[in-house]
């Protein structure tokens, strides 16, 4: 039997339908209705001064065009003839540059945001912006982050500020721990602020790394769409107007910084070209000297025709010597960065002249991986493994690049040599030709070469001096930074949302706090999942403090649950002979006195003769419950102090017929050795033939053992059960004396039923909603028409009620 109702029972609420899920929560949460309607409106009204405490941020936006770098860049070609190494820009790279620390606090000094206003709220503090007053720092270095100090505006008119107590004038220097000042009026005062300003305000100094900091953690940089080079800026603030003017500083800055870059690829390039030009016009000087001294000493020479072609054919050759000269000597320079450069940033030097296709791509590609490198510096500490791997390919590009110059260099050095092979022939050639016009044609020729050369570097440098003032940034202005008129922070839906949801969720934490982690006893389905004793009855928790709830022609709901009660007793076996019933509990308070009461006044209105024994001898409560004398009673009988009749109460004058009291009697001070004398056997036969049921209200078992020297006298045990009272603990000793049969025929009644949830003090019918028990309500749950409906407790009763424990 034990199985079959561990089956059916697993948990609680078995009689719902596990397939219907919403049946399921209005069984379980339903009732508890005015307990989610509080908890809800306590969430929303937290959730709503949350959103008025909170300040709202805006969100500004704005979006550049990285131009491309096959296309565009008019300004960069001469730069790229050159042979002038520049990385080409990649969206990737930069994101993370605009992310940067160092541009950020370049955005500080630009927006001089190291210094904030801020008004004094009733709820929060105002950001304050645009600013009356601009305080410029003289000397960065010197700033330290500062408490709030007082700052007022009521004598702007006047060109005056107050910081702190102290008045300063515009365009004066204000001095204080935290760095020192020039006190400026802001743009266009007059138009903005006409009147003096009153309010309480404060001035907060940052340093700029801590400013920095904060833009920084404001900022989101990423790509417009993919594979595209259009890069989406958004900033957070409390003033739209200052996330605007940091979008439009940062765009600046950033731009700033591409122009600075390309000037200084340039201003590399022109040193190296003015360095050259010194060198050769020192040798232009010096083979114009010897030119003038030839004339001076042997005048006008004629040149023959054989000394015109051999010139030349020198010519030729100079030049491609000289171009394989300066190629060597940009080697040189390039070499010496290399090597001596180490792993600090910088100007690659300028690849003038030199052709080779792969020496020029690893230049550029040095470059590249040193600008990465400086990016990834602005976001990681010096040992992380992203700077480790930026250093390892650093050095892996400069090994290559080392051994592709030697390669390169040793080409250019043996192109040289043969170049060199066929002056020595033309020199030798130069011999046949007369002394004096020999050195007439070689003085010419030094002086061609240079000349050559000169005029090549002054074009170069032109050209490299108009794109050095051309120079435009990379990329450009799309979208101008904007911001939404609604804010982005908080957002009032999801809070209310949240709120919504931490309040249903507090809900159910409540109902199962009360219930399912409960330790008391709460739904017929645990007793029937521990023991499987049956449950032969359900009787309502009575809150009208009457000892009696049925009498004749009595049609509420509790009157109906002990008629049915009554009858519930022909199916245990108790009737015609058998008619000895035991009633006890586990503990005291679970309700034994009044069930045998009213039992017995059920079974007395059906004809029949009752007789209720009050046998907890230490703590009798029929005798108070009737208002009867309570000596002589079942006590001094067995002690022989009393006689049968004499301890015979019929309630005739209760104006309740055919039962009779037998009281406790005097309170023994040894119950169970006047048990055992042998008078209690002569006592129950006489009331065996005299009554036709006898019920005993027994001490409870779990607490001492006259229930079980009383059992060989009875036919039956009700088994007493208080909802929310007994100790589920206490089920398993049920299900051990059922087992064990150490009391006869157990059966089990579920007594003091409450309605589940709360202010549900009135009950209409059987169950006038979610109730315990069998789960549907007080019974099956329907009336047909024959309970009478009980006066309810009043509102005010079933609010106190709510988090009361129930007794």
């Amino acid at each position: 039997m034990k199985k079959a109702a561990q089956g059916n029972t697993s948990n609680p609420f078995e009689t719902v339908s596990s397939k219907n899920i919403i049946n399921v929560i209005a069984f379980r949460y339903l009732p508890f209705w005015p307990i989610f309607v509080l908890t809800i409106f306590v969430s929303l009204v937290s959730s709503y001064f949350y959103i008025h405490y909170q300040t709202p941020i805006y969100e500004s936006n704005a979006m550049i065009l990285l131009k491309d770098q096959q296309s565009g860049q008019m300004d960069m070609s001469v730069l790229q003839a050159l042979g002038v190494s520049s990385s080409a820009k990649t969206v990737e790279n930069e994101l993370e540059i605009l992310k940067s620390r160092t541009l950020m606090q370049n955005v500080v000094r630009e927006t001089k945001f190291y210094t904030q206003i801020y008004a004094k709220g009733s709820l929060r503090d105002i950001l304050v912006y645009p600013v009356p007053v601009v305080f410029e720092v003289l000397d960065e270095q010197k700033l330290v982050n500062s408490p709030n100090i007082p700052i007022s505006f009521e004598r702007i008119k006047q060109g005056k500020v107050t910081v702190d107590g102290k008045d300063y004038d515009f365009k004066s220097v204000m001095r204080t721990p935290y760095g020192n000042f020039l006190v400026k009026p802001m743009e266009g005062l007059n138009n903005v602020y006409s009147e003096p300003i009153s309010g309480e305000f404060y001035m907060q100094i940052r340093n700029i790394k801590s400013a920095a900091g904060g833009l920084s953690g404001a900022l989101s940089v990423g790509v417009a769409a993919k594979q595209s080079s259009l890069i989406l800026l958004k900033f957070q603030d409390q003033v739209p107007a200052r996330g605007e003017a940091i979008l439009n500083a940062l765009i600046k800055v950033y731009n700033n910084a591409g122009i600075t870059d390309k000037v200084s690829t340039a201003d590399n390039t022109l040193a190296f070209i003015n360095e050259r030009l010194e060198i050769v016009t020192r040798e232009m000087n010096d083979v114009q000297g010897k030119f003038t001294n030839f004339r001076k000493t042997e005048g006008f020479v004629n040149v023959s025709e054989e000394s015109r072609i051999f010139l030349e054919n020198v010519k030729s050759n100079d030049q491609r010597y000289a171009a394989i000269q300066v190629q060597l000597d940009v080697l040189d320079q390039i070499e010496k960065y290399i090597v001596n450069k180490g792993t600090r940033s910088g100007i690659v030097p300028s690849t003038l002249g030199v052709t080779d296709p792969v020496f020029s791509q690893l230049v550029q590609t040095l470059y590249a991986a040193e600008s990465d490198l400086i990016s990834l510096r602005q976001t990681n500490g010096e040992n992380s493994p992203n700077i480790v791997a930026a250093k390892d390919k650093i050095n892996q590009i400069r090994v290559s690049l080392i051994e592709n110059l030697q390669t390169l260099r040793q080409n250019l050095i043996t192109q040289r040599n043969g170049i060199q092979q066929e002056s020595n022939k033309n020199n030798s050639l130069l011999k046949t030709i007369p002394d004096k016009e020999r050195k007439f044609l070689d003085i010419d020729r030094q002086q061609t070469i240079k000349n050559n050369i000169y005029t090549l570097l002054l074009s170069k440098r032109e050209e490299v001096a108009l794109s050095r003032a051309s120079a435009v940034p990379d990329s450009r202005i799309v979208n101008y930074p904007d911001s939404k008129g609604s804010p982005v922070k908080p957002l009032v839906f999801n809070i209310y949302l949240f709120g919504l949801a931490i309040g249903v969720i507090a809900g159910v934490v409540f109902v199962l706090l009360r219930e399912q982690y409960n330790q008391e006893v709460l739904f017929r389905a645990e007793i029937e999942r521990v023991t499987g004793a049956p449950v032969i009855g359900e009787i309502l928790h009575d809150e009208s403090g009457k000892t009696f709830v049925i009498k004749d022609g009595s049609r509420t709901i509790i009157a109906e649950q002990f008629r049915a009660l009554r009858t519930a007793l022909n199916f245990i076996g108790v009737h015609g002979d058998k008619k000895t019933l035991l009633i006890t509990s586990s503990i005291s308070g679970e309700g034994k006195s009044f069930t045998g009461l009213n039992l017995a006044v059920s079974l007395a209105l059906t004809g029949k003769k009752v007789a209720m024994l009050e046998f907890d001898l230490r703590k009798p409560k029929i005798s108070k419950m009737m208002d009867i004398q309570m000596e002589p009673g079942i006590s001094n009988y067995m002690a022989g102090m009393a006689t049968y009749e004499q301890i015979l109460r019929p309630m005739d004058d209760k104006e309740i017929k055919n039962l009779t009291i037998l009281p406790a009697g005097s309170i023994p001070p040894n119950p169970t050795e006047l048990m055992l004398n042998g008078t209690l056997n002569d006592m129950m036969s006489r009331l065996k033939a005299d009554f036709d049921f006898i019920l005993i209200d027994s001490p409870p078992i779990g607490l001492v053992t006259d229930a079980k020297i009383l059992n060989k006298y009875v036919d039956a045990c009700l088994f007493m059960v208080r909802h929310k009272y007994t100790p589920k603990r206490y089920l398993n000793l049920i299900e051990n004396l059922y087992t064990s049969n150490e009391l006869v025929n157990v059966n089990i009644v579920f007594n003091g039923l409450k309605t589940r949830g709360v202010l549900g003090g009135t009950r209409k019918a059987y169950g006038g909603g979610y109730g315990y028990g069998s789960g549907y309500g007080y019974g099956s749950g329907y009336s047909y028409g024959y309970a009478q409906e009980e006066q309810g407790s009043s509102l005010g009763a079933r609010i106190k009620r709510v988090f009361k424990k129930d007794k």
